[in-house]
Parts: structure tokens; sequence; C-alpha cells
């Protein structure tokens, strides 16, 4: 019952807590906390926080709650398995989280080297083309309040770190629809995102191509994003088989 109570810790309002947070609201102690933490990780229903030590929800909640939330577009999931066997890369769906994108679905390469991403893990939207791509779709005074002006995680010596330059950024991606991030997020890691139709869901949903460095060069990083801006702009077909 104690690893239900930990569980029951995380919301929306507190998607990430120490254990030193835990063993305060639980009243337990830190080994005692450690235990139960080691456990719950074990099985997949928490998470390391991607460069840290804070704990989140992990994949196993995901599925149990069915992974892919209602709402999202059949034609996405279809436009996911065209893309990834276009280019043999990783192609991830994702919605906002609070300062996180959360990976709802994806599709995975079947390269050596691959991103291997987990249905149900976060990562940071200052520094990922699927986290730029969530926050664009909100306007900027809304992104400002829930981020604050930075400075922001540093992840690499690419990353943003505070509010003038992620605006910059942000005004890019609206104007040309894409983003793009190469080594902000981990070294030797580029992505490309566009948004996606909400449909039914609440938050702003976004999908991306993720690609190892040492496979990207310019030409192939220009197929890409023509691939990404062609499909963000086709007509979608409506659940009823009409178009929108």
């Amino acid at each position: 019952m104690r690893g239900l109570d930990i569980l029951r810790l995380f919301a929306p309002e507190r998607p990430v807590l120490t254990q030193t947070q835990i063993g305060e609201a639980l009243t337990l102690p830190l080994p005692t906390v450690g235990r139960l933490c080691r456990a719950l990780v074990g099985a997949g229903f928490l998470q390391l926080e991607p460069g840290s030590r804070r704990l989140q929800l992990g994949p196993q909640i995901r599925l149990l709650a069915g992974a892919v939330p209602a709402g999202i577009p059949a034609e996405a999931r279809r436009w996911m398995e065209a893309l990834n066997q276009q280019f043999e890369e990783d192609v991830n769906l994702a919605l906002l989280d609070g300062v996180h994108a959360l990976y709802i679905d994806t599709r995975a390469s079947t390269r050596r080297l691959a991103v291997n991403t987990t249905i149900g893990s976060r990562a940071p939207v200052t520094c990922t083309a699927i986290g730029k791509v969530l926050l664009a779709q909100l306007d900027d005074d809304i992104v400002l309040d829930r981020l604050g002006r930075g400075p922001y995680e540093r992840r690499t010596d690419n990353t943003i770190r505070h509010w003038d330059r992620l605006r910059e950024e942000l005004a890019e991606v609206r104007r040309t629809g894409l983003a793009r991030s190469f080594e902000e997020f981990e070294p030797g890691l580029a992505g490309f995102a566009v948004a996606l139709p909400r449909g039914t869901a609440q938050a702003p949903l976004a999908l991306s191509i993720a690609v190892p460095t040492v496979r990207l060069n310019a030409p192939r990083a220009m197929l890409i994003e023509a691939a990404l801006l062609a499909g963000a702009h086709a007509p979608r077909q409506r659940e009823d088989g009409f178009a929108d």
C-alpha cells in the first residue's frame, strides 16, 4: 500500500518529486522511501527524470491507463507508420504536460543506432524540437507564465536557457510551422517536429522525427523537413471518412 501512496503523490501540478519530498509527504524515513522507489522504478511505475535524480511516473502507468489518450486522430498513427518506413528513424507523438513533452506513442527505428523513446517518458520542452512545437501552439504570455524567464535546465552547450532566446525560437516555429533541435537535449541527437490537429484531445499535440547526428546531413534534413511540412499541411480524413 505504501507504493500506491507514493504514486498518488504525483499530479499534473507535481509531475516530478524527490525522495526527500516523498518522505516528508508520507512521514517515511528516507531509507524506506529509497527501497520503495527502487522497487517502483524496477517495475516501471516510476522512472528517473532525464538528467536528474528526481522521480516521475513511469511508462507502466501510461500503459495501464491506455498509453494513447482518446482523441488522437487515427490518421496521425498512420502518418507515423509512413514516416517511420520512409526514413527508418524514430517517429514520436507527444502532448504538452506542464513543462514537459509527454510521449504518448512512438514508432522505433529498426537501425542498430536508434533513439528508442519510451511511451510515458517526458522531455523538457525548452530543448527538444517536439517541445518547442508544443509551446508554439500557446500564446507567449502563457508560455512565459508557465516557464518563467529562466535560466532553464542546461542539457548541453546548445540548450536554450533564457526566455528572450526561446521567444525568438517560438516565433520562428510559428512562422515556418516546423521546429528543429540540434544537440540541445543530448549530444549526438537532432530532432524535427510539427504540430498536429488536436482532434478531441485537450492538450497541444506534436509529431517528431529523432535522428542521430551521425546519420544527418543537409540533404537528409531537407527531406525530413519537407515530409513533415507536407504531411502537416495535408487535408486530414475525419473518423467518419470525410475530409476536413
